[in-house]
Order: structure tokens, then C-alpha cells, then sequence
């Protein structure tokens, strides 16, 4: 498996999960919203933050169907997109140039070509290709020429359309691609998050990373997913969960949660081990008294015969093993042995 550099940290086996604080469009256009979306991943302990860069005319036709569920009827995509696009270009590398002075790693998922070329003119480190554009050939194509590490989502895709998709970046002679496992549904049940697939895609891509882009509520199934090999996870991001222009923010973690998020993920790293049993110093005092050995069922002398009813398999762990019973019966005793003692191989003869 390759590692993925995206600025100063790695993407692969044997390196931390990389998070990705999902601001998507949950800045609602607002300049000032943005940035406080950046001090709250900051906060938050987050690797990164990323945002979606589109404009609605570009992305949708004013009547296109929403394809997720809430309680605004009579309202298109369109609708709900344009409500989410005002930011400039001026307001864009002022999002990027707070995001490094604030020392997190900033990116966006561009919607099409020319929202691609300004973050790149903008420095910046990756892309994201959205599940949706998946089998937008031509986005992924011109993002893939930028030579950046790509993120590319795999909600709704099959297995063909996912290969399409990844061949068409390699073609480019990019090969900085980070896979994610994605169930698009908003939110995504526990039933449905299918963390099987994330190991499927490891045996059909043995050559790059792959994490998991989790719409479910809550941190759990997203920690689950680093035990199927998910090595990046992306969560939907918010400073406030009240706010409502978005539909993103009903879905998002905030700081505090993004907190207990790196945490989980830091456990549940130092917990997976190594694949062979080993000795664990935590484990030292109870193998000494934990565990039984051969001890005296009563005094015996120096020269006395050791015969079964003069002893016993009792704890603590520290004398013959319990598996020489049988060598053990049948000796003789070199020295004075006193009741309820273990007996060590040095004083028998």
C-alpha cells in the first residue's frame, strides 16, 4: 500500500487515521462562518478541514429533486445550493490563508473545472471528488492532471465505475489516491454502513489507502471502520449544530465530539496489537500469581518420597509447573519442605 503525503502528515498502513472535518457548505456563503469553522476543527483536534466550492448554476437545473429527506417541500437542489454558494474568490484565499496561519490542512471538493483550477491556484494540498461525480469522467480528469493526492468518494458505485474512475487518474499519471468507502444517505444507518466493503476495496486496490467518508450519527461506527483497515475518516463538520441553512449541520459533529472522535480513533489504534501474542508487561505480575504450579499438601521431610497425596496444584505461579505432575510424583524431597509451599525443581532429587 502507498502512504499519501497531504502536506506535513501520512495516509496509509502503520500511520494514524487522518481526519477530515466535512465543513462541505456549512459556512451557509457566509465569509465570517467559514473561518469560524476553521477555529472550531482547530479546536476540535482535527487534521484537517475540507469544503465544497461550487456555484448552484453549475451543479444542478433549477428543478432537480433533492435526493435526501427533511421538511422543506416544494424546494429543488437548485434551491438549496444557491442559498450555500455566495462565497468570492476573494473570500476563498482569505479561508485558505487563515487555514495556514491557523496550521491546519484546508482543502475543498471542487464541483466543476474552474471551481478546480482556483483551489489549486489557491495552493491547495489535495482534492476531494465527490461520490456524486464519481462517474464525471471529465472533472476527474482534469482534477487528476493537477497531480495532487486525490480523495475519491464511492457512494452508489459499483465496482466498474469505481475501477473507471481510478483508471482515469492513474491515466493522468496520478497515482495519489485515497479510496473512500461511502454510503450515501443522509444519515446513513448502522445497517446500512456496510464496513465489510471497506476491506473489499483493500483486496481490489491492494495499491492505496482507503478510508471511510461516514454519514452515520455519532462516532462509533466511524471508529469501527479502522478494525475493517480504514485508514482516513471524514465527518460531517459544524460549530453549531442549531444552524439550519445547511442540511449538513443535522449530521455534523462539532468540536467536542471531534475531540471524542481523535480519542476514540487513538484507542482503538493502540488496541489493535500485532497479530502474534506477545508478552506484555501488564500481564507479568499474573502470570506469577495468576497462574497454579505444584505445591506441598503438608511438611515433608528431606529424603521423603513425594507421592500424590503429599501435594497440590495451587496458586501462585512461581514453583514446578503443573504440567511435570507426574515427573514430579515419585521424587524425593532434597531439603525440608514446609506445608503449602511451592516446590521448585531444586528441591527435589
Amino acid at each position: 500500500m502507498k502512504q499519501i503525503k497531504i502536506h506535513n502528515k501520512f495516509i496509509g498502513k502503520n500511520n494514524p487515521c487522518f481526519t477530515i472535518a466535512e465543513a462541505g457548505a456549512n459556512h451557509e456563503g457566509n465569509l465570517k462562518k467559514a473561518l469560524k469553522l476553521i477555529d472550531a476543527a482547530v479546536l476540535g483536534n482535527a487534521d484537517s478541514i475540507k469544503f465544497q466550492t461550487y456555484k448552484a448554476a453549475k451543479l444542478a437545473t433549477k428543478t432537480a429533486p433533492k435526493y435526501w429527506k427533511d421538511k422543506k417541500k416544494n424546494e429543488s437542489q437548485f434551491d438549496v445550493f444557491k442559498k450555500l454558494d455566495g462565497l468570492t474568490n476573494s473570500d476563498w484565499k482569505k479561508i485558505f490563508n487563515y487555514a495556514k496561519k491557523k496550521k491546519i490542512i484546508c482543502f475543498s471538493t471542487p464541483f466543476d473545472e474552474e471551481s478546480a483550477n482556483l483551489l489549486h491556484s489557491l495552493g491547495a494540498p489535495a482534492f476531494k471528488i465527490a461520490s456524486a461525480d464519481i462517474t464525471h469522467i471529465p472533472l476527474i480528469e482534469h482534477v487528476a492532471k493537477k497531480k495532487l493526492p486525490i480523495f475519491i468518494s464511492t457512494g452508489m458505485a459499483s465496482l466498474n465505475e469505481i475501477k473507471e474512475a481510478i483508471n482515469t487518474i492513474e491515466k493522468q499519471g496520478n497515482k495519489k489516491i485515497i479510496i473512500m468507502h461511502c454510503i450515501t444517505s443522509y444519515p446513513t444507518k448502522s445497517e446500512d454502513a456496510n464496513l465489510e466493503m471497506i476491506q473489499t476495496l483493500s483486496n481490489k486496490f491492494p495499491n492505496y489507502p482507503i478510508g471511510f467518508s461516514d454519514h452515520t450519527l455519532g462516532t462509533n461506527i466511524a471508529v469501527y471502520s479502522t478494525f475493517y483497515g480504514s485508514c482516513c475518516i471524514e465527518k460531517h463538520f459544524t460549530y453549531n449544530k442549531n444552524l439550519k441553512t445547511s442540511p449538513d449541520h443535522r449530521l455534523s459533529l462539532d468540536s467536542n465530539d471531534f475531540k471524542k472522535l481523535k480519542l476514540e480513533l487513538n484507542d482503538a489504534e493502540i488496541s489493535k496489537g500485532v497479530s502474534k501474542r506477545k508478552n506484555f508487561d501488564s500481564e507479568s505480575e499474573a502470570v506469577k500469581y495468576a497462574r497454579r504450579s505444584i505445591v506441598t499438601n503438608k511438611n515433608i521431610s528431606m529424603d521423603e518420597l513425594i507421592t500424590k497425596e503429599k501435594i497440590a496444584i495451587k496458586r501462585p505461579g512461581i514453583g514446578i509447573s503443573p504440567k511435570f505432575l507426574k515427573k514430579v510424583i515419585g521424587m524425593k524431597a532434597k531439603i525440608n519442605l514446609d506445608n503449602d509451599q511451592p516446590i521448585q525443581w531444586k528441591d527435589l532429587k
